[in-house]
């Protein structure tokens, strides 16, 4: 019984402490770059918003989150309805619809009640879907159809979240976190054989991989700014190779590992801005979404971004504005390309997906 006691004592000056500090964590050590030389639209894209489109879906719309595409060519876009980020309660509108991309159709609307916070979205080849889920603190694998096939991720203790924002001002603070347990996941990337490689994320600073039964293969876990280092691993893709790029979000940076997560190389350029995800087309260019330092106590700079690299990083080109318009953004969450070169972007706060479709083949 008096261990228990001092166990409470302890854990209650624990919070008490993480309390005193919580501003603090937001802004410490973050990234600013002044903000680089924009051109507002592009005459090689077109833009259309995609979804919502109906007075019925405009009223569930909430917070933009992910997009993806399936090999069937339909799009599958996640929201989070009534809900925002962090939000406490499961969302009751169907958080995920799925989209013919020629005729804007909406072929299925699902995911209602089982999300609190989703966040990133991928598609497998055989079109199983995966959704992580940043205050469940899991990723959640999908049939096709909707059916709930397996969950990665153990529970997470209710004590875990201020032993974290310790640890993360505190290098080497005992958190009684184990490897296997997610703290904030952010985005995953999936391989041919289902292993899963998740950014993890807003409390774990780590990308972890995962075969398909989910046992755990590597992690590459260190806090911070140096090389193979991460303040908010953000968004995760890989290229036709198995070389993973990491959108570094808090770093204002790419990084970018081998497919054993060995680290290989950094870009920082100013001209990436804020990356807040990545993704590689057939091209092998690399489309990233800037979105600026909005969400940011010391950012001034309302900015959104699409921003085209070539497969070694080369700056080719930067476009997008922010705003409400149609072409315009406030906070692209997430991108994802097609085999076309349209480039899909989950709008956040205008609560809506936007396609920016080629005008011309280069």
């Amino acid at each position: 019984m008096f261990r228990k006691k001092q166990l409470w004592i302890v854990m209650i000056g624990l919070m008490l402490f993480a309390i005193l500090i919580l501003v603090d964590i937001g802004t410490k050590e973050i990234i600013y770059k002044d903000p680089p030389q924009v051109i507002a639209q592009s005459p090689h894209y077109k833009a259309e918003v995609i979804w919502p489109l109906t007075m019925k879906d405009k009223e569930i719309a909430g917070e933009a989150s992910g997009v993806a595409i399936a090999a069937s060519g339909n799009l599958y876009y996640l929201h989070r309805g009534s809900s925002s980020y962090g939000g406490d309660k499961r969302i009751t509108e169907p958080t995920i619809i799925e989209i013919d991309p020629q005729t804007k159709e909406v072929k299925k609307r699902w995911g209602e009640n089982l999300f609190v916070s989703p966040h990133g979205l991928e598609i497998d080849p055989y079109g199983q879907i995966y959704v992580t889920d940043t205050i469940l603190n899991q990723v959640f694998k999908f049939s096709p159809e909707g059916a709930l096939l397996q969950t990665f991720g153990e529970e997470y203790p209710f004590y875990l979240e201020w032993t974290l924002r310790i640890r993360n001002l505190i290098p080497h603070f005992p958190t009684g976190i184990n490897a296997d347990t997610f703290a904030r996941p952010t985005d995953l990337t999936v391989g041919k054989d289902e292993s899963i490689i998740v950014s993890d994320g807003y409390r774990n600073h780590r990308i972890v991989k995962f075969d398909a039964s989910g046992k755990r293969v590597w992690e590459v876990n260190q806090f911070g700014a140096n090389a193979g280092q991460f303040h908010l691993p953000h968004s995760i893709t890989q290229d036709k190779d198995g070389n993973l790029y990491v959108a570094d979000r808090n770093n204002a940076r790419i990084q970018v590992f081998t497919p054993d997560g060995s680290f290989r190389e950094s870009w920082n350029q100013s001209e990436l801005g804020r990356p807040f995800a990545v993704d590689v087309g057939l091209d092998e260019h690399i489309y990233v979404a800037d979105g600026g330092d909005a969400l940011y106590s010391e950012g001034n700079q309302e900015q959104s971004q699409i921003v085209i690299l070539d497969r070694n990083g080369k700056f080719l080109s930067r476009f997008g504005a922010w705003g409400t318009q149609v072409g315009q953004m406030k906070i692209p969450h997430d991108i994802e390309v097609d085999h076309r070169g349209t480039i899909y972007i989950a709008d956040l706060q205008n609560k809506r997906l936007q396609a920016f479709y080629k005008t011309e083949q280069k």
